[in-house]
């Protein structure tokens, strides 16, 4: 793509993103690895899938985590911690504190600010990047956004492009669906209620087992946690 530099892809979502709703947590977050690796993560998740006899095209989703799935959902987390090349970074954000008109913005254009802050921290000038954000729509106002978030970026690191993906087209998107799902399900406090998913209450244990609080922000290189105050956006 450029030059000879070192290709990273980097696979963008979100949960709990609709200003409206009830859930005043969001998590933004993206998983990323170098384009040389991906087919080979993705061929190792398809392995998983059909180790625990699912079809290799059924998507992976935190909504979808159950106790019927319990040794597939761990396989599938353990496989993260256990691939050095995959690295994970997300945002928590109260959405309670949110104050678009105070900022002459909407919501569309908060959430590509937010895309802006989660990819920034990683990008570095000697590598290329290729963003790939889970697409939602497909207005005017979302292309738009998307390119104006590209091009403030190049500031920082000439060699980026960003595009849409819908979450079927790759593993690795839906690995972060499923890993933010995990963030974003501890920050809502669901893993305290008594009626809670034993297997979702698990996985929550996996990630603090590999030195991660979910609750606080965090530098780890592997799995980089930011709480989001809303005092500046």
């Amino acid at each position: 793509m450029f030059n000879n530099k070192e290709e990273v892809n980097i696979y963008c979502d979100e949960s709990c993103h609709l200003e409206n709703e009830k859930c005043k947590t969001m998590v933004v977050a993206c998983i990323r690895c170098p384009k040389d690796k991906v087919q080979e993560i993705s061929n190792d998740i398809i392995a998983i899938k059909k180790k625990h006899k699912i079809w290799e095209f059924a998507e992976i989703k935190w909504t979808k985590v159950s106790k019927s799935k319990n040794d597939f959902y761990i396989d599938v987390l353990n496989y993260f911690f256990d691939n050095p090349f995959l690295k994970f970074r997300a945002i928590v954000i109260d959405k309670s504190t949110l104050d678009h008109p105070a900022r002459h913005q909407n919501h569309n254009t908060w959430y590509f600010k937010m895309i802006y802050y989660l990819v920034d921290k990683i990008l570095q000038v000697n590598k290329s990047y290729n963003v790939y954000v889970d697409k939602k729509e497909n207005s005017y106002q979302a292309r738009y956004e998307l390119k104006l978030t590209e091009q403030i970026l190049q500031r920082h690191c000439k060699d980026i492009k960003l595009q849409n993906i819908t979450s079927y087209q790759s593993n690795i998107m839906q690995l972060n669906d499923f890993i933010q799902g995990i963030v974003c399900y501890y920050n809502r406090g669901l893993h305290l209620k008594n009626e809670a998913c034993i297997t979702k209450k698990e996985l929550v244990k996996i990630v603090e087992a590999n030195g991660i609080k979910l609750g606080v922000t965090n530098h780890n290189k592997k799995f980089n946690l930011l709480f989001w105050e809303g005092t500046s956006l």
